[in-house]
């Protein structure tokens, strides 16, 4: 009995230091769940609760769109432009009139101030044309910057969408229906890509507002301006009318979509070579050249000179 006490006293030892950890560990998990799940009302209540900065009451007084005669049409297509451009702030519109009206009024300013500097020699019209010019860049840079972001988004989504049909797949598979694995998804993706996770969000509050899944995705898949989210929605559809297993259908829909991401970083792959024929005509062949033609160079000048 005495030989065996030692390790009775190390083994409940042992078991009451994990049980310790054990239970400590569950309680810090169960909160952080907790915290996760409280953190989107929390942030929503915040936003709604505080009051307003000093820029954002100036922006939503005095730059509504109702007072520059924007139409119920139009500011949809503003709208739908700022939501596929990753702005999902309830005032984009506001920020976007004010940011167009200071680039217009500002950048042509800077440039004739800066014009009676650089150019006080020149004439009237050169500084004329300096302004114009900025007053142009002014006028369409906007319109680039969202188009581009709207491209630069466009690409994370895509490499995003594998993996986001990937978590679909798995939640169905567990036994969830299609709109609680979409729900349960967004956290996940949230932690990836922001506006992804937004836009998931987005979709999910019109499905509890009362759309159909279907107009939910097709909304989505006009939001995300993806061709796979557009297909996503065509093969739902055609699941869901004809009464078909989501899960398998989901499951060969995303090998589709894994096989075409690697061909599609194969093509660019295949591109490289085409892309490094500039540079390398440009900048590297020439500094071969002139090391290897360089010596030659030096002793014919030599020669010449002794000569």
């Amino acid at each position: 009995m005495l030989e065996t006490t030692p390790i009775l006293v190390v083994a409940l030892s042992f078991g009451m230091v994990a049980a310790i950890v054990f239970v400590i560990g569950q309680y810090f998990t169960t909160q952080a769940q907790v915290q996760r799940r409280l953190l989107p009302a929390q942030a929503s209540k915040k936003s709604v609760g505080a009051p307003a900065s000093g820029l954002q009451a100036f922006v939503a007084k005095h730059f509504d769109e109702k007072r520059f005669g924007i139409d119920t049409t139009l500011r949809g297509k503003l709208r739908r432009e700022l939501l596929r451009a990753g702005y999902f702030r309830s005032d984009a519109l506001n920020y976007y009139l004010f940011c167009r009206i200071a680039v217009v009024v500002l950048l042509p300013t800077a440039a004739y101030v800066a014009s009676e500097f650089l150019l006080a020699g020149r004439p009237w019209y050169a500084k004329i044309l300096a302004a114009g010019l900025t007053l142009t860049l002014a006028i369409i840079g906007p319109d680039i910057y969202l188009d581009q972001r709207q491209r630069h988004l466009a690409r994370r989504y895509r490499k995003l969408f594998p993996e986001f049909l990937d978590l679909l797949v798995v939640c169905i598979d567990a036994g969830l229906s299609l709109e609680a694995s979409l729900n349960r998804i967004t956290i996940e993706i949230i932690k990836h890509s922001r506006q992804l996770g937004l836009n998931l969000m987005m979709m999910s509050a019109e499905m509890r507002a009362g759309r159909s899944i279907i107009d939910a995705l097709d909304s989505f898949a006009d939001r995300v301006t993806l061709d796979e989210a557009r297909s996503l929605v065509l093969v739902l559809r055609q699941s869901l009318e004809l009464g078909s297993d989501i899960g398998d259908t989901l499951r060969v829909f995303s090998d589709e979509m894994r096989d075409k991401r690697v061909f599609r970083a194969e093509e660019n792959a295949n591109k490289l070579p085409v892309k490094m024929t500039a540079p390398l005509g440009l900048f590297i062949f020439p500094v071969v050249l002139l090391v290897v033609l360089f010596p030659v160079a030096i002793r014919l000048a030599r020669m010449i000179s002794t000569g």
